[in-house]
């Protein structure tokens, strides 16, 4: 990701309060690049405290219906990813008596949570960015919930079933309600058909919540690996990216041979890797909180009032992915 010298100055301003010295255009290069561990961490903590501030400003938590809170929510979840991430950098280590084993960063783990926050921003997307009008929202968002409730009532064996019968019977009419929900809307009753029919599928079977609405108001779904067309990113930039974290997170024996390869001396893999997987999170967190802020205009004045260098730390992710060009 390059840069230039005025942007690096931005990034130098910012770390001023993080450092007892000013640090040189080369060095917040070098930053950038996530060259260290501790560079992760480091910047990984910039966006995590604007995130922090939003959770604990009132404007954080304003919201007019379920689907606003639920949104507010879903950003504190996205924190909490972030922050299990982070504590991650630190490695973890083991004792047994006189004998230790040094921290090692387990870098199949890292992939896993990318993966998670991942799923996380491409749900965002789909539930609160892409929808174009209100009805669309309700749609796709009610969708999401019974896809969710009928996962769980589906898990119920016949004895918890006869020993919750009011949360069965409570759950099942949450999911009437999202039916209820959609046929109430002006676009549901304009429908054809097939989208018609799509929509009854996902709700009677509790599956694929992922859907967009297209411009003949016929409905696609979305699948993941596919998923990242939908940000507006840079052409090719996530190809395949879906495939690389399932790849490193699942018991491949590719994920098998390079963790028997990743922690020898000559090479550390583990490092370079953490670094890798710290900044496909950082991306996304970017993507994300940026597309966030733009949704709640109480947000966005938050961050529009930061200091030039945090908003362009916060941003410039989000700003390198998509090539907006902002930050010029």
């Amino acid at each position: 990701m390059e840069f230039s010298k005025e942007q690096l100055k931005k990034i130098s301003d910012l770390l001023k309060s993080r450092s007892e010295k000013q640090l040189t255009i080369e060095e917040v290069q070098k930053f950038i690049q996530l060259d260290t561990i501790n560079d992760c961490k480091q910047y990984l903590r910039v966006i995590l405290d604007f995130y922090f501030d939003v959770m604990k400003s009132p404007e954080g938590r304003k919201a007019t219906s379920y689907i606003e809170d639920d949104r507010n929510i879903w950003m504190q979840t996205m924190f909490s990813k972030g922050c299990q991430f982070l504590s991650l950098l630190d490695g973890v280590g083991y004792s047994k008596g006189a004998i230790r084993l040094k921290p090692i960063i387990d870098f199949s783990i890292l992939f896993t949570i990318a993966r998670s926050v991942y799923e996380s921003l491409i749900a965002f997307e789909l539930l609160f960015v892409l929808p174009k009008t209100d009805d669309q929202q309700t749609i796709v968002y009610n969708l999401f919930m019974a896809q969710g409730l009928s996962e769980r009532l589906k898990d119920l064996d016949e004895e918890m079933r006869s020993h919750n019968p009011i949360r069965v019977r409570e759950e099942q009419n949450d999911i009437d309600n999202c039916r209820k929900a959609i046929e109430n809307t002006e676009l549901y009753k304009t429908l054809g058909k097939q989208t018609k029919a799509t929509i009854d599928y996902a709700l009677g079977n509790g599956q694929r919540f992922r859907y967009i609405f297209k411009e003949d108001n016929t409905m696609e779904f979305i699948q993941y690996e596919k998923a990242y067309t939908l940000l507006n990113v840079k052409e090719n930039l996530f190809n395949s990216l879906y495939s690389f974290f399932s790849l490193h997170g699942h018991p491949s024996y590719l994920s098998l041979i390079q963790f028997r390869d990743a922690f020898k001396d000559e090479y550390r893999a583990d490092k370079e890797m953490a670094k890798h997987a710290t900044q496909c999170v950082l991306s996304f967190m970017s993507i994300f909180i940026v597309d966030y802020v733009n949704l709640v205009p109480e947000i966005k004045a938050m961050y529009d009032k930061l200091e030039e260098p945090r908003r362009f730390a916060i941003g410039m992710y989000e700003d390198a992915m998509r090539g907006e060009k902002k930050f010029q």
